[in-house]
Formats: structure tokens, sequence, C-alpha cells
């Protein structure tokens, strides 16, 4: 068995208050109780933070619009990132870096991150960590999976969810590789790991809508979209839809969407029935790409190996795109800003006259020196900017205007 690796997959969602988790007995068998699939350790470590050149600010650099109807170019751009510390990412058995994938809030200024291994050997991780009154960020706890990538991490529902690729899924009576783990989170650290296989490889996004109080995992390579309910703290699989290799999940309003490389469709949120699929109007070179989001106007934004692709919703048709020179692995729109984590830069760009407009970009060797920044998720809250760089780790900053 081959394994499907990516540099964006899995999902995992973590709990900001104590929450306790009633176990279902068809979901944790006593061999996982003794031989857990996450190995936690809620001591504090404070070697990993790294707080040198604190202070110091990376810059944007002004860029000019590429889009088809839109030739302007922005003044010069009015934000900069002052660093405040990073995280070193978790080590494996053989004292290797793992590779930070994703970030997300937990809330209450405390994060969450995935790890995985880039390759094809398992070994995973996650760590939480809160930002100081100053915003250096300090870990709080950590687990380590041996046997399985974590690839992501989100929230929801006052829970923390991740999402599992697992080596030695038929040791455990699972199905598939795919697995949604979830973990308890108080001011102790993380506790009471519980399981829920999936079918497919690799789950590859994860998204929760506290309307129905519901989570929506994605799976690659004969998976395809899972609806998992919860009842008193059990959670369950309630439904499935096949969809080959899903890479995204958006909610548009109150529809639900799923994409992969290809195309995209729309799905009932309860029975996770296809509705209505549609091809991209500019398709993926690359299966493991397919970055999506839906603004607030309803359109989508669809991230590929080499472009921003901004669609319709209504009638499928291409508005605009724009050529950002390198694989798109995240997009995150925070009020009239778009965020895209491209190649080794975080690029900025906004919509005006309905077009793509690029406003700056960032270069992280230029400030933290040379090697291999792959940016693989940008995460903005308020005035912070959290960003995971790969076997660099994840990086800190304050967003604040240009001084």
């Amino acid at each position: 068995m081959s394994k499907n690796k990516f540099l964006v997959v899995c999902s995992l969602l973590l709990t900001v208050t104590i929450f306790s988790c009633k176990k279902n007995n068809e979901d944790i068998s006593s061999k996982e109780e003794t031989d857990p699939i996450l190995l936690i350790s809620n001591k504090v470590a404070t070697d990993r933070v790294d707080v040198a050149d604190i202070g110091s600010t990376l810059p944007f650099t002004t860029m000019e619009s590429t889009g088809k109807a839109v030739e302007a170019t922005s003044t010069a751009y009015p934000s900069e990132l002052i660093y405040n510390g990073k995280i070193n990412p978790i080590k494996d058995n053989q004292n290797k870096p793992l590779s930070a994938l994703d970030v997300t809030s937990l809330g209450n200024n405390y994060f969450g991150v995935a790890y995985m291994t880039i390759g094809e050997k398992y070994y995973g991780g996650v760590d939480v960590f809160r930002l100081s009154a100053s915003s250096q960020p300090e870990l709080i706890s950590s687990a380590t999976s041996p046997n399985a990538d974590i690839n992501k991490i989100k929230i929801g529902g006052n829970k923390i969810f991740l999402g599992i690729d697992l080596k030695d899924y038929e040791a455990r009576k699972f199905e598939a590789p795919a697995v949604v783990g979830m973990v308890d989170i108080n001011n102790t650290g993380l506790q009471n790991p519980q399981y829920i296989p999936l079918k497919g490889y690799s789950v590859t996004d994860l998204d929760y809508s506290a309307e129905n109080n519901k989570l929506y995992a994605a799976s690659a390579e004969n998976g395809g979209l899972s609806v998992i309910s919860f009842n008193n703290g059990a959670a369950s699989l309630s439904s499935f839809s096949y969809y080959g290799s899903l890479r995204a999940i958006a909610f548009s309003g109150s529809d639900l969407y799923a994409s992969n490389a290809y195309s995209y469709s729309k799905f009932n949120p309860t029975t996770a029935e296809l509705l209505n699929l549609q091809s991209w109007p500019v398709r993926s070179d690359a299966v493991q790409i397919g970055a999506l989001t839906a603004l607030a106007n309803g359109n989508f934004l669809f991230g590929n190996n080499y472009a921003l692709i901004y669609v319709n919703k209504t009638n499928n048709t291409l508005i605009d795109q724009v050529d950002l020179g390198g694989w798109i692995y995240s997009i995150s729109v925070v009020n009239d800003k778009i965020y895209i984590a491209a190649g080794n830069s975080i690029v900025v760009a906004t919509l005006e006259n309905g077009h793509i407009k690029l406003l700056a970009k960032t270069h992280f060797a230029s400030t933290f020196g040379g090697g291999n920044f792959v940016i693989n998720n940008v995460h903005v809250t308020g005035d912070k900017v959290l960003v995971t760089c790969g076997t660099k780790g994840t990086y800190v900053f304050t967003l604040r205007p240009k001084v």
C-alpha cells in the first residue's frame, strides 16, 4: 500500500474550554486505550520557542494588479508584519523536524498547529500554544503520533478535531487511513483522545457548522464527504458521499460545497447527497492542489498550482484570475483582504470593481535568512498573523500600520 501524501491534508478539532466527551465503544477499543494514536505530553516546553530577533519587520513589497479588466497600481501597502517569535517544529524519533502544516485559533489567544512528515514515512504531531501579553508564543501542550500524520487542525462547538492519516489502521480494524480525532483541552493541556474512522486516504479538510452542530470532513483517494454528528458529546459518522480526491470544504451562506482540483459540488448538509456537480472554469494541473474559499457575495476563490481564480457561483463562469507564481496552499479572507499562502510568500489581495487586485507580498528569506520557506498556511485573526512554514516552524506576527 502506498501512502498518498500532500502538503495540505487532514484536519483536527480541539476544545477551548473544558469539554467532557463520552466515549463511543464502537470507536474506542481497549487496544487504543493502551496504545493510543496520540502520545500526549502536557509538560510545558520552552526549548522550542524561539524569541531571537523579536521586533524585526517582515516588509511587504507593493505589487501591480494583473486582473484582466483592471490595470491599476496600488499605493504603497500601508501595513507591515512585526515578528513576535516562533514555535520550532516537533521532531520525530530520529530527531528530524516535522513539517508544520496548519494553524488555527482555539479562542482566548490560544492556537493549535498540526504537523506531518513529508514523504512516505508516518510521524505527526500537534502543538497548543498561547500568546503572552507581549504577543510572544508560549507552548502549553503537545502530542506526537508515531504512526500517523496530522495535517490540519480545526475548531468548532467547543472542540478540537484532528484530521489523521493513519499507518496502522488495519491493526485497529479501521476501514481506511483517513481518521478524525477529537481531543479535549483545558488549562492543563490535552486529554481524552477519541477517533472516528472514515473512508479514503488522508483527511484533507474539515469544516464545522454551529447552526446544525455537525462536522464535515473531506477525504482523498477513494474517499469523499463525511458528516459527523454529535449527541450529548458522543460523535458518530452519520452520512457519507463518495467524491474523488476531495481537497477543500466551504460554506457559501447556508450552502455546503466541496471541491477537488477539477470540479466542485453542492452537498446536502445532512445526508451528504451530491446535488450539483460543476467543473472548474480553470482546472488545476496538480491533483493535490485545490484551495477553496467562499466570499461574502457568495462567489468562490479557487487556488490551483499557479493562479488565484475568481468564479461566479450562480453561472460557474470565470470572473478573473491572476498568476501568483507558486502553488496556492491556503486562502483566507478577513474583512476586505485576501491572504494567500503561495509558494514561499504571503500574498495580499483584494477585489476592486469585481476583479482581483494584488496589493503586496512578503519574502521570508530576506528577513529570516536563506533556505526553503514553504508557506503552507496563513491564519489571520485580529491583528495577529500566524504562518506555518514547514520544517522552519510556525511564525507569529502582529499586523500593524506602517510607521
